[in-house]
């Protein structure tokens, strides 16, 4: 933005300090360049200037028509003056002055002599904008030209479309227009202006070119916008179409290696979601979008990629659900076992329980033996003293 405006500033002090501009007169009460001053009749600055233009003096030309426009606007010569002073600017790469000056000529005459001559010169005007010529800083002939002209392109593509609609310039002009929208991402209005080239001359050497200018604007726009599955669509049936109208077609390959690349595109896009779900250990989803690239997409090298991650994939799912196999038959087996192994401690319990009652009572039985016997022995005894007393 600096450098435009100090372009602008320094642009301004140049065209008002210019020396070329002290060259003023006052004619008819009027200030006018002395260069534009008539110096003779019309008559003879038209023959000056068809001199100059025979002899290609295109500055020449230029300075003798505009004496005639200036000086003599009611003459018959002046009609032409307009059609050769935009000759001259033209021929100078003034491009705006002269089609500024073929319009006007255009609006002047309900038929003009030179209709398809002017027609011709705007198609080159218009081509050189389009080929990066640019238009002077607020249209001012000292000024630089550093103002891009491809809107002003468009524009004449258009009057020349509508004037000759079945003109070679038509085809040209079609042709231009596409490109300038491709380079402006316009991609819709891109491609239908191509169609109607190849609709409107199916025969033209640029039919075939206009096939692969839509291949390019579908390849684009992937790229630039989201991947909308319906451009991949339109783009093979282009390519069928361009098969279809031009079989030996040698660009018909490059019509299909931009097809495979938007492939690469459309795979990569899937190819992301299915590496993010892998990343987020979301295994089955990142298989179920690996999947579809080799189903969709088969001939990608993403393709062949996404083989291999299926098959990594795979494995960890295979020991993943072998270990939860293992898992659930530990869970049945313990569900049968513990039951089992519960009532056998029941069992045992109770078993050891009655084991040890039963010693119990036999060791209680035993004491019982032994007391009567300690009882009868003191008895014994006792008699014994008894008798012996």
């Amino acid at each position: 933005m600096r450098i435009l405006s100090f372009c602008i500033v320094t642009s301004i002090l140049f065209f008002y300090t210019s020396p070329s501009y002290a060259a003023y007169t006052v004619r008819n009460g009027k200030i006018v360049n002395k260069d534009d001053v008539a110096t003779a009749s019309v008559q003879e600055h038209y023959s000056f200037s068809q001199d100059a233009y025979q002899k290609k003096n295109w500055n020449e030309v230029v300075r003798q028509n505009i004496i005639i426009i200036k000086n003599f606007p009611d003459s018959p010569f002046t009609e032409e003056a307009m059609f050769y002073l935009g000759v001259g600017y033209f021929y100078i790469n003034e491009y705006e002055l002269a089609n500024e000056n073929f319009s006007d000529y255009l609006k002047k005459l309900s038929a003009p002599k030179h209709f398809e001559e002017v027609m011709k010169y705007k198609f080159l005007i218009a081509e050189g904008f389009r080929n990066g010529n640019k238009k002077r800083l607020l249209g001012l002939q000292k000024m630089p030209k550093i103002i891009p002209a491809k809107e002003e392109a468009l524009t004449i593509y258009e009057e020349v479309i509508t004037a000759l609609p079945n003109h070679d310039f038509a085809a040209q002009s079609l042709f231009g227009k596409a490109e300038i929208l491709l380079s402006q991402e316009e991609f819709r209005t891109c491609i239908e202006t191509f169609q109607t080239l190849i609709r409107r001359f199916s025969k033209h050497p640029l039919a075939p070119e206009s096939y692969v200018g839509i291949a390019k604007s579908y390849l684009a726009q992937c790229k630039v916008q989201y991947p909308d599955p319906d451009f991949l669509d339109l783009a093979e049936i282009n390519l069928r179409k361009f098969k279809q109208d031009f079989p030996r077609e040698d660009k018909v390959s490059t019509v299909e290696s931009m097809l495979e690349e938007m492939k690469e595109i459309y795979a990569k896009s899937l190819y992301d979601v299915a590496k993010f779900f892998e990343r987020t250990k979301k295994a089955n989803a990142a298989k179920i979008y690996y999947s579809q690239i080799i189903a969709k997409y088969p001939n990608t090298k993403l393709a062949s990629i996404s083989n291999k991650r299926l098959e990594v994939i795979n494995a960890k799912l295979k020991v993943e659900e072998e270990k939860k196999a293992a898992t659930k038959l530990q869970e049945k087996t313990a569900e049968i076992v513990n039951p089992i192994q519960e009532e056998v401690e029941e069992s045992l319990e109770i078993l050891l329980s009655e084991s040890i009652n039963a010693i119990t009572e036999t060791a209680e039985a035993n004491v019982e033996v032994v007391n009567v016997e300690k009882t009868d022995d003191s008895s014994l005894e006792s008699k014994l003293i008894e008798e012996k007393q």
